[in-house]
């Protein structure tokens, strides 16, 4: 609000390979934090902390224990013998090599081993023809529309609807994702200005495997952004968008089965 411009860094921290954390609320500032610092020490990445002013400029009350947030070392995830963090002296294509086949790697596995991506309603093991994946703020918006819609976590599972809550949009961890899709016939994506996690959901699962291959939408309907001179939009990336916006979009979704 206070840039001269309306702007987004989440393509810019991408392009210098910094995984991003992005807390929905006041107290996952502090158990984010916690979780960024971690990732970092164990995967030798910059780690980026997204704070929107919607939850910044806010106040709440938050649990401050500090044992409350338990990071885990993942065990499954061979790190390479010289470790992942800098040294001296240390090249740039040397540097470049270890991030891009050591360190990214190390960061999904840590993701995954703390489950900081995960379903928050429904469940994979029940069948659901509906899958909505949020990150941040997106992600209250999303819950605060399901409740104005009347649809409570058992209704969701009734009519057959799951949803994804991304802690960590990039880079976005696979196997989570991908247990999510499954059985679904379609994927909303509900983000924050322009697209980071619909981009890498297609690109994770249109190459997996040919029974899972859900409709997967956001910004645009399944017609596509450069189907028309101005995008076929769904949820525009042009300011904020509202939670009654947000409803709208899920109630058609939902209409549709």
């Amino acid at each position: 609000v206070s840039s001269s411009m309306p702007h987004q860094s989440d393509q810019l921290l991408q392009a210098y390979h910094m995984p991003i954390v992005a807390p929905a609320t006041v107290g996952e500032h502090l158990e984010f934090g916690l979780y960024g610092w971690a990732l970092s020490r164990y995967s030798g990445c910059w780690v980026a902390f997204k704070a929107l002013a919607d939850t910044v400029e806010t106040s709440a009350s938050v649990d401050v224990d500090p044992h409350r947030v338990t990071t885990v070392i993942p065990s499954d995830f061979a790190l390479p013998e010289d470790g992942l963090n800098l040294r001296w002296p240390d090249p740039p294509l040397v540097q470049e090599k270890r991030l891009l086949h050591h360190k990214l790697y190390a960061a999904l596995a840590y993701a995954r081993t703390n489950k900081l991506n995960r379903i928050t309603v429904g469940d994979s093991a029940i069948p659901a023809k509906l899958g909505i994946v949020a990150s941040g703020k997106s992600y209250l918006d999303v819950l605060e529309a399901l409740e104005q819609l009347g649809i409570t976590t058992q209704a969701a599972a009734d009519i057959g609807v799951r949803v994804f809550k991304v802690a960590m949009p990039w880079p976005l961890e696979p196997e989570g994702i991908r247990d999510f899709a499954q059985g679904l016939d379609e994927i909303l994506v509900v983000e924050e200005k322009r697209q980071i996690v619909e981009h890498q959901l297609k690109e994770q699962l249109y190459n997996w495997r040919d029974d899972v291959r859900p409709r997967v939408i956001g910004k645009f309907s399944e017609k596509g952004e450069w189907s028309t001179q101005r995008g076929d939009w769904l949820l525009s990336s042009k300011g904020d968008f509202s939670v009654a916006q947000v409803a709208k979009v899920i109630a058609a979704r939902i209409e549709r089965f």
